[in-house]
């Protein structure tokens, strides 16, 4: 006998009395000791309209809901009071799909509702999947009693009216065909999840998307007991094709947020670390979402003495100084940029030019530095896309000049930039044929500039599985960092690039309103071509949309976000479940002092830095959102000042030049869609003033 664990059934495990939860834990071993026992009390029940269904006994008020596949097979698919399991089962159908591999969890319907079809149909009033076959559909999962209503939708609110009775398989491919996905596609992608002849088609990836085989009787107490998350044991087979795969190189894998791509980079470590040989680098950009990532790992068990786990910059400064790059040296810009503005002053003392020193830094970093110019001759003829001033070839050789004095002046003092020792130590590596890591993992790779890049690049040989990438160019937040793989020498293209679309985090009302403030505007994918935010679907189709209101003064701003909170606590929501965030720590002041003056706990978060109640309300800035989630978002300051849909003659944009201030739009964008998607239930947004164009989508 074999038994299996469903994700309805862990769902509903954890909401669960612990001392309920124990008892399970003792049913389901008593069930794979002996499941024929009559303690264990394994029934039909003449009320369920599925024969593939029973009844098993916890004790006198709890029931398990069992599927049955054959006499050896069994699942576990809904424990919950003797009422409530009842309730849930009583209209389910448990079966096998042979087209998919995977078992399915169907509705019944206790009367059918079909989806009006006009009788006469004119060119604009065609379905969505005329002229597709009844086979393909059935190849994607759709139950055979559901192809002729199938066929009949012609758009999402149709799919809507069917979303209760489709298997979630089904709903997830048919959304995504509607969204512009080939279904032939959907079909390879689902062939792909199948097992090989003679291999068990239980254990293949298509079925343990939603079921995994129990296989010693402690299995279920260890879930338990750890608390465990469904990404530790559920991955969705594109998830699962990705992380338990052998490449002859970079695999770059992209995704909205929420779609399972930070999860897949832990599992891909935990994989990659079962080499005996393994010494893997787990990397993001921040020294936040490295400390996030941190308890993740250890949730996995990956063994610590298989990775390092730091951020980008925490990685430089430890190989730098191993390998005794610019040995003695203190880099400026982890102080700020004032200490390279003084120095550029310094060098302007003594030289007449028509640039001030912001403007020469900006230029040293932004142009020289960032694509590694080395001498006159490359700069000259180094594009400069993005910078508000051109430049005459008469005035690139000044400046040049002037660069030579200010590195002479570094060397004088022993400093150095940034993006500066990124270079240095690439060259190091590279020059001495040094790389430290046998696998590198990269999460968050749209934060990361091109000398960070390279500097990862150089950290790795070039070979079979050696750059992991994941990342969402959508959400790229930080204004003028242009990166281009093809640039940093990593090769992504084609077979090397993959797309993730399933959000399992926000509700779908969530998505869309997140989807629709970048939708229409075009993201580089970072090595020549356009990021599209077409096929995302979320998993969770019930939920509440977003609200957006914009009030009289600051007064009335703080004073809604207490209603709305008000309303939360009522719902049983714990503060420590809210966050409220806004564009910057200065607009949360008045914030602040109202929850200081009503005596409510309070949380904020400054970069590492957590300062106040753990059990209170979280505040933060946009930025500061990215890698975190709760239950519910409150956005502060959302106006068209703060958060502009179109460039005005003022301020900030005044002085940019037309792709600057394109940067800067499409930069404010991704803030926004960061923010919201953080929410896995309810987003509410409020500000005063002239409302955020970004949000005609709430309208």
């Amino acid at each position: 006998m074999r038994l299996f664990l469903s994700e309805t059934f862990f769902d509903a495990v954890f909401k669960l009395p612990k001392k309920i939860q124990d008892k399970v834990v003792s049913f389901q071993r008593k069930f794979r000791e002996n499941h024929t026992s009559a303690g264990i009390h394994l029934e039909p029940i003449t009320q369920f309209k599925n024969s593939t269904l029973r009844t098993a006994r916890i004790d006198d008020n709890y029931r398990v809901i069992v599927g049955v596949l054959d006499g050896e097979n069994y699942s576990l698919l809904y424990v919950g009071d003797h009422e409530d399991a009842y309730r849930w089962g009583i209209n389910k159908r448990f079966v096998w799909n042979e087209h998919t591999q995977a078992c399915q969890l169907i509705t019944i319907e206790e009367k059918q509702e079909e989806i009006a079809v006009p009788k006469v149909q004119t060119d604009n009033e065609t379905t969505i999947f005329e002229g597709i076959t009844e086979e393909k559909l059935l190849k994607i999962g759709v139950p055979e009693e559901v192809i002729a209503r199938v066929l009949k939708i012609k758009s999402l609110d149709d799919l809507d009216l069917l979303e209760p009775i489709l298997p979630v398989d089904a709903y997830e491919n048919i959304f995504n065909i509607m969204d512009g996905e080939n279904i032939d596609s959907i079909i390879a992608t689902i062939e792909e999840g199948q097992v090989k002849e003679n291999e068990d088609k239980l254990l293949s990836d298509n079925n343990k998307r939603r079921f995994v085989e129990i296989t010693d009787d402690d299995a279920l107490q260890r879930i338990i007991e750890q608390g465990m998350d469904k990404w530790q044991i559920f991955l969705h087979p594109s998830q699962r094709k990705l992380v338990n795969a052998e490449y002859k190189g970079t695999m770059k894998v992209s995704g909205g947020a929420g779609t399972g791509k930070t999860i897949a980079a832990l599992h891909r470590l935990k994989y990659l670390c079962e080499n005996p040989n393994a010494n893997v680098l787990f990397t993001t950009y921040t020294k936040t979402l490295s400390i996030n990532i941190a308890d993740s790992i250890e949730k996995l068990g990956v063994p610590k003495n298989k990775f390092t786990l730091n951020n980008i910059d925490r990685v430089l400064l430890d190989t730098a100084e191993k390998y005794k790059v610019k040995e003695g040296y203190k880099v400026l810009d982890y102080s700020g940029d004032e200490e390279s503005l003084k120095l550029w002053r310094e060098v302007l003392e003594t030289e007449v030019t028509e640039f001030d020193e912001q403007f020469l830094y900006d230029e040293y970093i932004d142009v020289i530095v960032y694509f590694g110019n080395k001498d006159a001759k490359q700069y000259m003829m180094q594009p400069r896309v993005g910078r508000t001033k051109a430049l005459s070839r008469k005035q690139r050789i000044g400046i040049w000049k002037l660069v030579e004095k200010y590195n002479a002046l570094k060397q004088e003092r022993r400093v150095v930039d940034r993006l500066e020792l990124f270079n240095e130590t690439t060259n190091y590596l590279n020059e001495n044929n040094i790389h430290p890591y046998t696998n590198v993992i990269a999460d968050e790779f749209q934060d990361f500039s091109n000398p960070e890049l390279k500097f990862l690049r150089a950290l790795v040989a070039e070979g079979k599985n050696d750059l992991f990438l994941t990342g969402d160019p959508i959400q790229r937040i930080y204004n003028g960092r242009k990166i281009n793989f093809g640039a940093a020498g990593i090769n992504v293209r084609g077979v090397r690039s993959r797309k993730l679309k399933i959000n399992y985090r926000t509700t779908e009302p969530i998505k869309r309103v997140a989807v629709g403030v970048v939708k229409g505007v075009d993201y580089d994918d970072m090595d020549g071509g356009k990021e599209s935010t077409n096929g995302y679907v979320s998993l969770i189709h019930e939920g509440v949309a977003p609200q957006y209101k914009i009030v009289d003064d600051a007064n009335s701003e703080v004073q809604q976000v207490v209603e709305w909170m008000k309303e939360c606590l009522d719902s049983n929501i714990k503060l420590s479940e809210i966050c409220i965030a806004a564009p910057s720590m200065n607009l949360l002041k008045e914030m602040q002092s109202r929850l200081h003056h009503d005596g409510t706990d309070y949380r904020v978060l400054k970069g590492t830095q957590k300062q106040g109640c753990s059990n209170g309300v979280d505040l933060c800035t946009f930025h500061s959102l990215k890698g975190l989630e709760y239950r519910v978002v409150i956005l502060m300051g959302v106006n068209e000042r703060n958060l502009p849909s179109k460039a005005t003659e003022g301020y900030p944009f005044s002085g940019m030049d037309k792709v600057a201030q394109k940067e800067y739009l499409s930069s404010k964008r991704s803030l926004l869609y960061v923010a919201i998607t953080r929410a896995r239930q309810l987003v509410y947004m409020v500000g005063f003033g002239e409302p955020s164009g970004l949000l005609d989508v709430v309208k």
